[in-house]
């Protein structure tokens, strides 16, 4: 959709220079130290609160697709998928801190996460959305996904959520 490919490097980490020259985000594969700086993003960015293991099993399923966006050392965002079914991959929470919004890290790290898909060969990616959130929605038109359906009352906190898939 008009970006150019991630190209990650052999070292698995990476550093791109974001909207100001003095931000530099970088990325990292998670790791288990980073549970409660990653809860936190979820509970602030998310409105979510999920127990510490569910963290350990999406690393546990596809370390690759676990992905943390750090600036300045802090963790800002991340994304976190599972290749869930052959040739499928499911984006299970994607999240940047209010503060770093709008500067291209959610963007480097969809950029990071689509690119692992294509060295898996995956031919869809699909996420679930809250019908509230139209920054997200549009966000994720913008990378090629279409509302696939509506999910009644799929969060916990009631709301109703859209089913978003893209194929590859």
């Amino acid at each position: 959709m008009g970006r150019a490919p991630f190209k990650a490097p052999k070292n698995r980490y990476v550093q791109a220079g974001i909207r100001r020259a003095r931000d530099v985000l970088r990325l990292r594969p998670f790791g288990p130290n980073d549970i409660p700086a990653v809860a936190g993003v979820v509970r602030e960015s998310l409105r979510e609160n999920y127990p510490a293991t569910i963290y350990l099993d999406i690393h546990k399923w596809w370390r690759d697709g676990f992905i943390i966006g750090e600036n300045e050392g802090r963790i800002v965002g991340f994304i976190a998928g599972v290749n869930n079914a052959p040739y499928n991959a499911r984006i299970l929470m994607l999240a940047v801190l209010e503060p770093h919004r709008r500067r291209g890290i959610g963007s480097t790290l969809m950029d990071a996460f689509l690119q692992q898909c294509a060295l898996r060969g995956m031919r869809t990616v699909e996420l679930e959305v809250r019908v509230s959130n139209e920054t997200a929605i549009n966000f994720y038109k913008r990378y090629g996904f279409q509302i696939a359906g509506t999910l009644p009352r799929f969060y916990t906190d009631g709301e109703d959520g859209y089913k978003m898939v893209r194929h590859l």
